[in-house]
């Protein structure tokens, strides 16, 4: 299931092109790879040159970036079909790349807010930073997609840290193998410590100067003290980045969600956790605030990431609120758009060359022209329009 659905009566339009035979249609453009493919396949090198191109990505970096979450389940279910994932070069990533390559990491972190209607392509924009900022060696704090955190939460327990608030066992447990495996050669090979002595109980003692890893093996065998770990983790993750120990991303899908007015978890009483009564929100809200430095903070807003009735509009300030925006701001915001002209011709060339797209009528330049009106030119419109279920 995507986060969204979208009526299928536009879908019907494009079914008529499967019974026109290929004798029948003139073919007016041919496919070569050299028009929408880019054999630059390292991101920290993706410029204007490579807008509209797609690049591959292998398998094991697939697995070691994106098995926790990160892309959009549709298009991970059709990167496996397709034998292979691929994402384009969009301009918001471009945008990205450039500024984080132009960046004074002396001065405190800057926020980038990624916005845009739903379906537009945030995520895969995102899935593009993650893997730009491992090849850049950065440290990763990756979130996949925040409401999931508070709207499927499995299991919340008062929390064993802090009073007042709610941790969430299995989702710090997942997400602390997420950790792990998106950094865990890069933790090896940095060395970094604790600067703090953490105890958990009366046996179980994290001292000062026992290596990060430990705190992520103790929440990975301890549920318990995972959601402890994760804020224990990023508090560390923090103060070696400002002193000049590593550098850190922090990529976050769907903040908007930290400031909702909804959970799936009620108290005895009936009353609701609202997003804020969790321990991983403060954990999170305290590493995008801009009082660190040697770092970026690049996050999404997203309607779906709201529940159906605060989904009006898709600007920063209506999906933050009042709240969530003082605490972005100030922060650099970066439109994600439906497909321009040459993306648009990028994607369907992709389609026709992985066979997914097998109309002949895709072809030609009135084929193509009825594709961009049904779709609106709207990425997962047109991915469902030419699915061929």
């Amino acid at each position: 299931m995507m986060r969204y659905s979208r009526t299928c009566n536009i879908f019907r339009v494009w079914r008529r092109f499967s019974s026109i035979s290929a004798e029948s249609v003139p073919v007016t453009e041919s496919i070569t790879n050299d028009i929408f493919r880019t054999n630059e396949s390292n991101p920290v090198n993706h410029r204007v040159e490579h807008n509209s191109r797609f690049y591959s990505i292998s398998e094991p970096v697939k697995k070691q970036f994106f098995a926790g979450g990160g892309l959009p389940k549709e298009y991970q279910s059709l990167s496996e079909t397709l034998n292979g994932l691929c994402i384009m070069v969009r301009k918001p990533a471009i945008e990205l790349i450039h500024y984080l390559n132009k960046t004074n990491f002396d001065a405190p972190v800057l926020r980038y807010v990624l916005y845009g209607k739903t379906g537009v392509g945030k995520s895969l924009s995102l899935a593009h930073i993650v893997h730009y900022g491992s090849s850049a060696g950065f440290v990763l704090v990756h979130v996949p997609w925040v409401p999931k955190w508070f709207q499927y939460v499995k299991v919340a327990t008062p929390s064993s840290v802090h009073a007042n608030k709610y941790d969430q066992p299995i989702e710090a447990v997942e997400w602390l193998k997420h950790f792990s495996t998106q950094n865990g050669h890069l933790l090896d090979k940095l060395e970094l410590k604790t600067s703090n002595t953490y105890t958990w109980s009366k046996r179980e003692v994290t001292a000062e100067g026992s290596p990060l890893s430990e705190l992520i093996d103790l929440g990975l065998n301890r549920a318990k003290y995972a959601t402890g770990c994760i804020v224990a983790l990023l508090d560390e993750l923090k103060k070696a980045a400002s002193s000049k120990q590593c550098r850190v991303l922090v990529v976050i899908d769907g903040f908007n969600s930290f400031f909702s007015r909804k959970s799936n978890v009620i108290r005895e009483d009936k009353s609701m956790v609202l997003p804020s009564d969790f321990l991983l929100t403060d954990a999170l809200l305290s590493l995008t605030r801009n009082d660190w430095n040697n770092g970026a903070v690049v996050v999404s807003v997203d309607p779906s990431a709201h529940p159906p009735e605060l989904r009006e509009s898709p600007l920063p300030r209506y999906l933050l609120g009042k709240t969530g925006f003082e605490h972005l701001d100030p922060f650099v915001p970066i439109e994600v758009q439906n497909y321009n002209d040459k993306e648009f011709r990028s994607q369907i060339d992709y389609y026709i060359e992985r066979n997914w797209l097998q109309q002949p009528k895709a072809r030609t330049d009135n084929g193509r022209a009825e594709l961009s009106f049904t779709s609106g030119k709207h990425p997962y419109s047109l991915m469902r329009l030419v699915a061929p279920y």
